[in-house]
């Protein structure tokens, strides 16, 4: 038998509610749930779903991230001409920090 451990992990009350009642619908328990989850990111190797923030202007970054591919300047040095969306993104993850 393969040894298990146990993980615990903080939720929203009003998200852990709503997402039980779907597993609920799916005839799944919330264990099940998150081993099918875990499952899925050792097979793929990556997180199995779409992360999507609506607060994030995705044609932004995509337009940013062709120029920095177009031109000579490294990825990784400042980027001072674009600052502005560098400084919408801290604020965004400033108000959505990940416990």
């Amino acid at each position: 038998m393969r040894k298990t451990e146990v993980y615990q992990i903080r939720l929203d009350s009003q998200e852990k509610k709503q997402a039980f009642a779907v597993f609920k619908q799916l005839g799944i328990t919330p264990a099940q749930a998150v081993r099918l989850f875990f499952k899925q990111v050792v097979l793929t190797k990556s997180i199995p779903f779409s992360i999507e923030n609506p607060n994030i202007d995705l044609e932004h970054l995509i337009k940013l991230k062709k120029f920095q591919l177009s031109t000579s300047t490294p990825v990784l040095e400042p980027d001072t001409e674009h600052q502005d969306i560098f400084d919408e993104l801290d604020a965004i993850l400033k108000e959505n920090p990940q416990n």
